[in-house]
């Protein structure tokens, strides 16, 4: 039963991302290729692509992170970047953003994602 319980533990701090806010989010994306979820805890489609995302996680390229921005909290986050819809992943390479998807998408689109844009 131990076991069981700290593989559970060890899984779901494998996949917990940094929730960015207003105050740190241009400090924890720079210089970095970031990734960042913008998602509603509401939101079915958030949900499925959460999932995604921790597939992904597993076979995503080294120096590509993933971040998560809780429009309920941070609403001026998703003002400033214009977020409209749910779920949007906005892409950032050094503190820029470069690139916006939106809707659901699977791991194999996050992998060519990850590949193509961050070249």
């Amino acid at each position: 039963m131990k076991k069981l319980f700290l593989i559970f533990v060890f899984t779901l701090s494998l996949f917990s991302y940094d929730e960015l806010t207003i105050d740190d989010f241009d400090s924890k994306i720079k210089g970095k290729n970031a990734i960042i979820d913008f998602y509603a805890p509401w939101c079915p489609p958030c949900k499925i692509l959460a999932v995604n995302l921790e597939d992904f996680e597993i076979e995503k390229p080294e120096d590509v992170e993933i971040f998560k921005v809780n429009i309920d909290n941070e609403l001026v986050l998703a003002k400033k970047y214009g977020v409209k819809k749910l779920p949007t992943l906005l892409l950032f390479k050094d503190g820029k953003q470069i690139k916006e998807y939106v809707g659901i998408k699977s791991k194999d689109q996050l992998l060519e994602i990850s590949q193509n844009d961050f070249k």
